[in-house]
């Protein structure tokens, strides 16, 4: 994630791109990911923690805003699931339509070893540097 603030969150997740991608790979994304650390300090991570730790990198995943060349601040963001998902590892696939008046969408899916959990939706404010 070149130019980017790289500890705290990213390095406290583990991530697995598709072989030749990372966060810095145009368009929508994919990846594999866990948390290195629990949340909160002495307390184990529950399926919904490791959810929503994860759903809040969707637009980061999908590449398709320059965070280099353009201010992104994810404002919120909306999981969905229809069942808890198992173990440490999730999938999220995600991709990102921006407006040019400063607005944009990620969508994701959110996937465990046994398929899909759920779906994500974070909104986020765009603007020039």
């Amino acid at each position: 994630m070149s130019g980017a603030y790289l500890d705290g969150y990213v390095s406290a997740m583990e991530w697995r791109f598709e072989e030749g991608k990372g966060f810095d790979t145009p368009g929508p994304g994919m990846v594999w990911a866990r948390q290195r650390i629990p949340l909160v300090a002495g307390e184990p991570d529950t399926p919904l923690t490791r959810a929503l730790t994860l759903a809040d990198s969707s637009w980061a995943v999908a590449f398709e805003l320059d965070h280099r060349a353009q201010f992104v601040i994810n404002t919120d963001v909306t999981l969905s699931l229809h069942r808890e998902p198992v173990g440490e590892w999730l999938c999220m696939r995600s991709s990102t339509a921006a407006s040019p008046e400063g607005s944009a969408l990620a969508l994701g899916q959110l996937d465990d070893v046994s398929g899909d959990c759920g779906r994500i939706l974070q909104t986020l404010l765009v603007a020039e540097l």
